[in-house]
């Protein structure tokens, strides 16, 4: 079986997505592991899959699987992708558009050509667990650790991510962790490690947790500039509601894949 997909990125968190609207490839999370490979498949973070939402409030169920094939519940950079590949493949004509996620009900719209916008929800901090990083859900977990100062910092705070996520008893279905450094009232630079996809250009709902977390700390203000390494992210938050998240989509390319060849090597 050949599969058809778009290969897709959000400032350099790159992504495939599979429409199964009217398909079902029910994919293993083998197989996805094997997609995700850069050397031997596609090469991507995250798998995002379109399919129809029986919620009547939602157009389409967003679905999205890390490189390692375990669904998860929020992707940020991939909800704009998503709402790229519904506008390009003419699946809407509305805007904003309504999507289930595996977390709840998100919001896309395009307000500005290429600079679109995702409401995140409103962020849940948790019961403050350790001096050196803060807890919060933006629809999925994320541990932020305290600002870095200088920029030899960024070594030592990997390691500790890795020591954040390794701890199953803190967090027993994984977590993202990011590393940020305040630049000014309304920048930060991050970095984070996700939960099983690694080190990524890019993250948005790992750069919402970093901002209303600075936010929180009266370290920077709203709107916050969130620099990593593949690009910019505008994330808008009043202390109290929704976050917004702002920033491009772009497609790269269009292909296919043969099923049956995967599974030879299953």
């Amino acid at each position: 079986m050949k599969i058809p997909f778009t290969k897709m990125h959000g400032i350099g968190n790159d992504f495939i997505i599979l429409n199964q609207i009217t398909n079902q490839y029910n994919l293993t999370p083998k197989i996805i592991k094997l997609l995700s490979h850069r050397q031997f498949g596609i090469g991507f973070d995250q798998l995002l899959i379109i399919e129809s939402s029986l919620n009547p409030k939602a157009e389409f169920k967003y679905r999205i699987f890390n490189a390692d094939g375990d669904e998860v519940e929020q992707c940020g950079n991939g909800a704009r992708c998503f709402y790229r590949y519904i506008k390009n493949k003419n699946l809407s004509q509305n805007s904003p558009i309504t999507v289930e996620t595996k977390s709840g009900l998100i919001i896309l719209s395009e307000y500005l050509e290429n600079l679109i916008s995702v409401d995140m929800g409103k962020p849940i901090f948790k019961e403050k667990i350790s001096d050196l990083f803060t807890s919060v859900s933006i629809g999925n977990p994320h541990a932020v650790l305290e600002p870095l100062e200088k920029d030899e910092e960024w070594g030592e705070a990997l390691k500790l991510c890795k020591e954040i996520q390794a701890n199953n008893s803190l967090f027993p279905n994984g977590v993202n962790v990011g590393m940020m450094k305040v630049i000014d009232k309304n920048n930060l630079q991050l970095k984070v490690l996700e939960r099983g996809s690694g080190i990524t250009l890019a993250c948005g709902s790992g750069a919402c947790a970093a901002s209303v977390t600075a936010i929180l700390k009266g370290l920077v203000n709203s709107p916050v500039t969130v620099h990593m390494d593949g690009g910019n992210l505008i994330i808008d938050w009043d202390g109290l509601n929704s976050i917004t998240m702002s920033g491009p989509a772009e497609i790269v390319f269009e292909g296919e894949f043969d099923l049956s060849s995967i599974k030879l090597y299953e």
